[in-house]
């Protein structure tokens, strides 16, 4: 019997194929996993972005609703009105505590926004204390109005002349569907 090529080839085979390509296979799974993870976290950066930029959309709105409020109430700012969300001198609460925010009932959004934001809002006017600008000891934040009205622009001055602008600072705070907080903080003047 003569035996052909083809007989004595199966005959040396040992599998080693088999197991190349089994290893290639368990590669080509692994890296499939891998980009299915990366492309999960880009969808996750992207959905923090657009949630992030929802809340700054909002924070403009909180930002417009103080404006407001202190132009509507420019006539009684020496005071705390603290329910309003207004007080009469700089402080640095804490804030991330819900205690501050929850003590302003009416500078809230009542109902979430579009976005599903609820945004809160408080004014801080830059004095050492509270009462009239003018007063002995109360150092306000101040700029100066025209150079035409001339004398002392401090508010401590002994002879105080002109109109100074005061400056405020809002301090926007918007809490997300997903209870994440943002923090937004802008100066005026009145």
């Amino acid at each position: 019997m003569i035996r052909t090529p083809r007989q004595r080839a199966t005959r040396h085979q040992g599998g080693y194929i088999l197991l190349l390509v089994l290893v290639a296979m368990v590669a080509m799974m692994l890296s499939g996993i891998a980009l299915i993870r990366s492309m999960d976290t880009s969808q996750l950066v992207a959905g923090n972005l657009a949630a992030r930029n929802a809340t700054l959309s909002s924070a403009d709105v909180g930002m417009q609703n103080a404006v407001a409020w202190l132009q509507a109430n420019s006539g009684a700012l020496n005071d705390d009105a603290a329910t309003s969300g207004y007080y009469a001198e700089e402080a640095e609460p804490v804030w991330s505590s819900s205690s501050f925010w929850a003590t302003c009932t009416t500078c809230v959004t009542t109902t979430p926004d579009a976005a599903g934001n609820t945004v809160y809002w408080a004014i801080h006017r830059m004095c050492s204390s509270s009462g009239s600008p003018n007063a002995a000891g109360n150092f306000c934040k101040s700029v100066a109005g025209s150079g035409a009205t001339g004398g002392s622009m401090s508010s401590d001055a002994p002879t105080f002349t002109g109109t100074a602008a005061y400056y405020y600072r809002i301090t926007v705070q918007v809490l997300d569907k997903r209870n994440n907080s943002t923090l937004t903080q802008a100066f005026v003047t009145m």
